[in-house]
């Protein structure tokens, strides 16, 4: 019980420890610490969304809308045909890309008669964009080399075929490219 008195004080108002009076720099210090931290972890967030924003898809999403139906269409068709199709992409010492695409019909023939076009995607710089044409070689085998170096990091391999009725395959990867 005597503890207990001798926290309490006096008994005027004070308590065992002084305590500071609230003036107008008090407040501001408190005011621009709550604010600074605010401010510091917003500038983060900014810096972290920046950094790993992924880039655009399409351009336009109305325009992508409007074909939607039509890309559906293309895709069960594409299924259909039931094409099985292997990729292998390999970068040289000084960055340049081999892309090789090995195409087979659903009853194991090799694909032939068709145009298949490699398009490398950077998801952030279009400058970096690179189309390439592939050759077929061999009955259902195709290769090409991109014309310019490839940066390591992330990348959007898009395969597509083209025969006489338009396009016949799409496919769409990621890649991420070591250094």
């Amino acid at each position: 019980m005597t503890q207990t008195l001798a926290r309490m004080g006096k008994g005027d108002g004070t308590a065992g420890a002084a305590r500071r009076p609230m003036t107008g720099w008090t407040v501001l210090i408190w005011l621009t610490g709550f604010f600074g931290v605010i401010f510091a972890v917003n500038g983060i967030f900014l810096w972290v969304a920046l950094g790993s924003f992924p880039g655009t898809v399409v351009d336009s999403s109305y325009k992508a809308g409007q074909a939607f139906n039509n890309e559906v269409a293309a895709a069960r068709e594409q299924a259909s045909r039931g094409w099985q199709v292997g990729v292998h992409l390999e970068r040289s010492i000084e960055g340049r890309a081999q892309i090789a695409i090995n195409a087979e019909k659903a009853d194991g023939s090799p694909v032939s008669g068709v145009t298949f076009e490699a398009k490398l995607m950077h998801p952030v710089a279009k400058g970096q964009d690179q189309t390439v044409d592939l050759i077929e070689g061999e009955s259902g085998h195709y290769a090409a080399l991109t014309p310019e170096p490839l940066a390591a990091g992330n990348w959007h391999l898009i395969i597509e075929a083209h025969g006489a009725e338009g396009r016949v395959f799409r496919s769409e990867n990621k890649l991420f490219l070591k250094d």
